[in-house]
């Protein structure tokens, strides 16, 4: 999977936690529905955005991912990554044009979005309270964005693009014990401008857990993610806004 490739970018952040004194490994399943519109245009003017609802990107998809989580010395490092794909069929209500290939407003199209996400957060506490963890720090998000939208019908018309976006993030975190029962949030999020393009990202995580006897933790937590990227492809300009959300469960397990 493309995702596990871009967890792997950000691992020799890893080295810096040799020394850990403990660690975790999340594997989760979730229910991803996406939300949101793209615009292409030929860099002439400003493109129409269509709604992905009307292209036919409606529908929850599930996906397999993972966290790690190393602590040391009162910090925190936490890597954690998905990849999704959406695919449907709908109605384009703008124009879409990109090296000179067109599809029209009012189209029927065949679409399909594939994102793949991989974060990586450094944190340090700031409140050294017994049940209680607050943390402050920065990190990054790696966004492989790909994008394929086909007429049905007609000449057949295909426009795709693949981006690749670095953004770093300002980050926070919280966290609160009681006996077998653990709360967190996680939140990281900026603007950010580069090569002529810019993007933005949110992204906020909460979980409950609960120790299953000892073998490990049952998590299950709700996330959310808005990233907004307008940038250049090959001349066009693309503008895209993306809302992720859903919710997920997985286990634990601690070393």
């Amino acid at each position: 999977m493309r995702h596990l490739h871009l967890i792997a970018l950000t691992a020799p952040l890893a080295l810096a936690a040799c020394g850990a004194p403990s660690a975790s490994i999340t594997p989760f399943i979730a229910s991803v529905g996406i939300d949101g519109d793209l615009g292409v245009g030929d860099g002439a003017g400003t493109s129409v955005a269509s709604s992905f609802n009307d292209l036919g990107l409606d529908d929850n998809e599930a996906v397999v991912g993972g966290l790690v989580r190393l602590n040391f010395a009162g910090a925190e490092l936490s890597i954690s990554g998905y990849g999704v794909d959406f695919e449907g069929t709908g109605t384009a209500t703008g124009n879409f044009e990109y090296q000179g290939s067109v599809i029209s407003a009012g189209t029927n199209v065949a679409s399909d979005i594939q994102l793949d996400t991989a974060r990586a957060l450094f944190t340090w506490d700031i409140i050294p309270l017994d049940g209680l963890d607050l943390g402050l720090g920065f990190g990054a998000t790696l966004l492989d964005l790909d994008f394929r939208l086909q007429e049905i019908g007609g000449a057949g018309t295909l426009i795709e693009s693949e981006e690749l976006i670095p953004v770093p993030l300002l980050a926070a975190r919280a966290a609160w014990t009681w006996g077998p029962v653990a709360l967190r949030a996680d939140a990281g999020g900026i603007v950010v401008e580069y090569d002529e393009s810019e993007a933005s990202i949110f992204d906020i995580g909460i979980s409950a857990s609960v120790d299953l006897f000892g073998v490990g933790d049952l998590v299950v937590g709700y996330k959310t993610m808005k990233i907004d990227a307008e940038y250049t492809d090959d001349d066009a300009q693309i503008d895209t806004d993306l809302d992720l959300s859903g919710y997920y469960m997985g286990a634990r397990f601690s070393f």
